[in-house]
C-alpha cells in the first residue's frame, strides 16, 4: 500500500488526499486532549491507518459524511464507522462493485468513452472491491464527538444524497462540509440526491451559522480546501433562481446551473416537476 498524502492544517489537525482520474477526495484527522477523530475514508489507496498512528496515539473513532464510494472505500480498514443511517442502503449500494460500474455506464452517451472509462477504472475498481465493506453504525444520539476539549458537531446537510452530515470543529469554527459546498460546485443529480428546496434549506443553515461567526472555515472533501466562505452566497442566489424556474435553455439541455463559477449539476426531469 502507499504511503499516505498528508498536509498538516495546524498542531492537531491533518489533511489526507487520495486521487482517482486525477479527482482529489479528502480525509481529515481531528485531534483532542483525549480522543482522534478520522472524517471518511475515501478509497483505501494509501496507508492512511500507518499514517494517523504515526501522527497520534489518542483511541481513533471514524466517520462517514454520506454514503458514496469515494468516501467510504477505506471503511475495512478500521474497526467501527459511523454513518447517517439515512445513508444505509445508499452504503450498501455503493459496497457493490456492479452499482458503481452502472453509474459510469450512464454517465456518458458516448459508448467507446464509456468502455474506456470502465477499462482504465478496472483496476482501481479491482482493488477497492477485493475488501469487504462492513457493516456501519448510527451517528450518536448526542450529536457530537467529544474528543476532549474539542467538541465536533455533527450537522444534517441533505441535498448531494439525502443523509448527508458535515462535521463543525466548534472550537475553531471550521466546517468540515464533505460535498455540500465546494468553491466549484456540488452533484445534486443523482437518485439520492434531494430537491432544490431540502438543499437549498441546507445552504441557508450554513449561511445562518456564518453569520453568527460560529463557522470560521469551509473545508469540503474536493476542490479547494478551504474554499472561500463567500462562495455560500453564490450557492444562495443559483438555488434561488433555479427554484424560481429561470434556468435558460442551455443550462435545461445539460443538466448544469451556473452562477459566478459555481455550477449545480441536476437532473432536470426530477427539477421540472419540484418547479411545476
Amino acid at each position: 500500500m502507499k504511503k499516505a498524502v498528508i498536509r498538516q492544517i495546524d498542531s492537531n489537525t491533518w489533511q489526507f488526499t487520495e486521487k482517482l482520474l486525477g479527482e482529489n477526495v479528502y480525509c481529515y484527522l481531528l485531534q483532542g486532549k483525549e480522543k482522534a477523530l478520522l472524517i471518511d475514508t475515501a478509497y483505501g489507496f494509501t496507508d492512511i491507518p500507518k499514517a494517523i498512528s504515526e501522527l497520534t496515539d489518542k483511541p481513533l473513532t471514524v466517520v462517514n459524511t454520506h454514503g458514496h464510494f469515494d468516501h467510504i472505500s477505506g471503511n475495512y480498514l478500521y474497526e467501527n464507522v459511523y454513518l447517517n443511517e439515512k445513508d444505509r442502503d445508499l452504503y450498501r449500494r455503493h459496497s457493490q462493485r456492479k452499482s458503481i460500474e452502472k453509474i459510469l455506464e450512464t454517465a456518458t452517451d458516448n459508448p467507446l468513452l464509456r468502455k474506456l472509462v470502465l477499462l482504465i477504472l478496472n483496476k482501481p475498481l479491482s482493488q477497492i472491491y477485493s475488501h469487504p465493506f462492513p457493516e456501519t453504525r448510527a451517528l450518536p444520539a448526542c450529536g457530537y464527538f467529544e474528543l476532549g476539549d474539542r467538541k465536533i458537531t455533527i450537522i444534517e446537510t441533505p441535498g448531494h444524497t439525502n443523509g448527508s452530515i458535515s462535521l463543525l470543529d466548534d472550537n475553531n469554527g471550521w466546517l468540515f462540509s464533505a460535498d455540500t459546498c465546494g468553491d466549484v460546485g456540488m452533484l445534486l443529480h443523482f437518485p439520492e440526491g434531494t430537491s432544490l428546496k431540502v438543499y437549498h434549506e441546507t445552504i441557508k443553515r450554513i449561511r445562518n451559522l456564518v453569520t453568527e461567526e460560529k463557522i470560521k472555515r469551509n473545508y469540503p472533501a474536493h476542490q479547494t480546501a478551504p474554499t472561500p466562505l463567500e462562495k455560500l452566497e453564490t450557492y444562495d442566489r443559483l438555488l434561488t433562481r433555479m427554484e424560481a424556474g429561470r434556468i435558460n435553455e442551455e443550462e435545461w439541455k445539460k443538466g448544469l446551473a451556473v452562477e459566478e463559477g459555481i455550477t449545480i449539476q441536476f437532473d432536470p426531469e426530477k427539477v421540472r416537476k419540484e418547479i411545476s
